[in-house]
């Protein structure tokens, strides 16, 4: 649409008077732009050296910054899986969920946030679920116990249950479930359980919230 307009702006134009005259002229872009020409260089250097073993000695390294800033990216990148994968236990903690589906590691763009859909409030109750970091009377144990704050939940029918990330995702019949797994070893068996846990918090927009955090009866 836009090149339509365009055309038809420049018919009139043309239409006004004689002398209106377009000209084209060719511009190199990349010829005497340093920025550009250490960006070629790079390009035309890891052609020539795909592997690091392969560089000849005295060879003058790239320079360009987005070369520098991939290749400490990659760095970074294989020593974090390295830990990561060296003991996975002690590196997620023993709370985190231990599945490939919630160790993806981006420094560009922002997933979970991609999948989940942009949603910040979405994503916060996500994260707190696969690490367990979610306002709970187990969490509250865990990291707040000086402050003696209730740690049951009240929102099911029946007595009071202790508030945990598990009571909520299988036991408390306030909320709402399209799946049946009674624990998280089958919720982490089923075919993709970050779809499973992302569609329970869907369908249960203050799940693992500070709206449904643990009362006095």
């Amino acid at each position: 649409m836009a090149q339509v307009n365009t055309c038809r702006i420049l018919h009139e134009w043309f239409e006004r008077s004689p002398d209106n005259h377009l000209f084209l002229h060719y511009c190199p872009s990349h010829v005497g732009i340093a920025e550009n020409e250490a960006a070629d260089a790079d390009v035309r250097y890891k052609a020539r050296y795909p592997d690091d073993s392969d560089i000849p000695r005295r060879t003058q390294f790239p320079t360009s910054f987005a070369y520098v800033k991939s290749t400490i990216t990659e760095d970074v990148v294989y020593e974090w899986r390295k830990l990561a994968d060296g003991n996975p236990r002690k590196y997620w903690g023993r709370y985190h969920f231990h599945h490939p589906a919630f160790r993806r590691f981006r420094h560009t763009g922002s997933f979970p946030l991609k999948r989940v859909g942009g949603r910040p409030t979405l994503v916060a109750r996500f994260i707190r679920c696969i690490t367990n970091h979610a306002p709970t009377g187990h969490y509250r144990d865990r990291f707040r116990r000086r402050h003696e704050e209730p740690t049951m939940c009240v929102l099911h029918t029946g007595a009071p249950a202790y508030h945990t990330r598990e009571h909520v995702l299988f036991r408390c019949d306030y909320y709402t479930r399209r799946y049946r797994y009674s624990s998280v070893d089958e919720l982490l068996q089923s075919l993709d359980p970050f779809y499973d846990i992302l569609r329970f918090l869907q369908d249960n927009p203050t799940a693992l919230s500070f709206e449904d955090i643990p009362d006095y009866p």
